[in-house]
């Protein structure tokens, strides 16, 4: 295993790697479908919705469109994923509460005592595309608890800009290569390393589909893992 003896910081992405986005949005769809008697095709409307969050995310990023956080963003997309899948139909009132069910997302099960013992060695924060917001109500619904947030709302920069990466590490007074970003994403882990992040892969079944360019050559990570438990003991040998 790659030397983690100068690691001070664990950042961690949530959307995925904490919270199970997925398995919380297709819940709440196959409600609305069952309440309103609808064939509504949940994990192709839920994975529509997550994409196109991430390509309008691309438009911010690129100054095509105005500034949006994760709220705003999940919110404009859904009008279009509803008018895609025209099985259920909302009011506006009820699109915004389907939009809020981004706040209560339920975590991994093996997340949130893993990350509290990481918490006694490290400085433990969230470095992440989703709004301040969405991370409290959600850290709070799971009963997590953080040494910091940092969202890209705040930053300037949205992930995977090496700018968002750098600008997070050094509000901890840091440098680079003393952060570990960790995520089950590999776009976001290579895009941590070229900005000279250290890097901790962790699986989550579902999320392997790339959100973030994926470089077509995969570097070595410094820690790879099946799931939290085997994060958490690598971390803290």
């Amino acid at each position: 295993m790659a030397d983690l003896s100068k690691i001070k910081a664990l950042t961690f992405d949530v959307g995925g790697t904490v919270f199970d986005w997925r398995g919380t949005i297709e819940e709440e769809l196959r409600r609305l479908a069952l309440k309103q008697n609808a064939n509504l095709d949940v994990p192709q409307f839920a994975t529509d919705w997550r994409r196109g969050m991430f390509q309008e995310l691309g438009r911010v990023r690129t100054g095509e469109v105005p500034w949006m956080n994760a709220d705003q963003l999940h919110r404009s997309v859904l009008d279009d994923v509803l008018a895609k899948h025209t099985a259920i139909e909302l009011s506006d009132s009820g699109r915004d509460e389907l939009n809020d069910v981004w706040h209560r997302l339920n975590a991994w099960p093996d997340a949130p005592a893993v990350i509290e013992k990481l918490r006694c060695r490290y400085m433990v924060v969230v470095l992440t595309v989703l709004s301040w917001s969405i991370v409290v109500d959600c850290s709070k619904h799971n009963g997590i608890s953080w040494d910091g947030i940092l969202s890209c709302e705040f930053l300037g920069y949205y992930k995977p800009d090496a700018e968002a990466y750098q600008k997070g590490v050094s509000l901890l007074r840091l440098e680079p290569a003393q952060a570990m970003m960790i995520a089950a994403h590999v776009g976001d882990l290579q895009a941590a390393m070229a900005a000279g992040l250290r890097s901790a892969y962790v699986h989550r079944e579902g999320e392997s589909a790339p959100i973030f360019e994926v470089a077509d050559t995969a570097p070595e990570w410094d820690v790879n893992t099946r799931d939290f438990a085997e994060l958490g003991s690598q971390l803290l040998a």
